[in-house]
């Protein structure tokens, strides 16, 4: 999936301008625009007493870290379809995408040049099924309360929002969400 700037126009292949960097851009050739907008994606935060369900980050330059399950949207998929659905391709969990709560929506840059918009849901452990697993691409899934996270010495993916990068924000917005 390309998530950059676009660097010719998609319309007639011309040198682009920037006009509202980095989103907007206009074609010398033919005078039309090209957009660049973020990628959007939904995250999902399991529930467990005072736990979260987290997975192991095998992707080069944020391995040895922990995110909740997430990913993509898929075209015309509805962001709660794509929470489940990464929740259940990650870590083996099923949950109705009506079951799970919005608590967070924001747009930011991962990595220089890379723009995100996410949206956080959150669902209790008791509403999911299934046999908990890692999946294909995390190397571990694991329930983890902020203070054994901490006491481990593990870290969130720093390709998020640094007031995001607490496993204690993550707990505070789902359960608010939740209850």
């Amino acid at each position: 999936m390309t998530n950059k700037p676009p660097d010719f126009c998609p319309h007639c292949g011309g040198e682009l301008s920037a006009v509202d960097p980095p989103t907007v851009h206009r074609c010398e050739a033919c005078d039309r625009f090209a957009f660049y907008n973020p990628t959007p994606s939904a995250r999902v935060t399991v529930v467990d007493g005072d736990a979260l369900l987290l997975c192991a980050v095998g992707v080069p330059g944020v391995e040895d870290t922990w995110e909740t399950p997430g990913g993509r949207l898929e075209a015309a998929e509805d962001p709660p379809v794509t929470a489940a659905r990464e929740l259940r391709e990650e870590t083996g969990l099923r949950a109705d995408p009506d079951a799970l709560a919005l608590f967070d929506v924001r747009s930011f840059e991962t990595v220089p040049g890379q723009y995100k918009t996410r949206l956080c849901y959150a669902v209790e452990r008791s509403a999911t099924e299934g046999p908990l697993r890692a999946g294909e691409e995390p190397d571990a899934v694991r329930f983890w309360t902020p203070e054994a996270f901490d006491a481990e010495g593990q870290t969130l993916s720093d390709r998020q929002p640094p007031e995001t990068r607490s496993l204690e924000w993550w707990r505070s917005g789902a359960r608010g969400a939740l209850d």
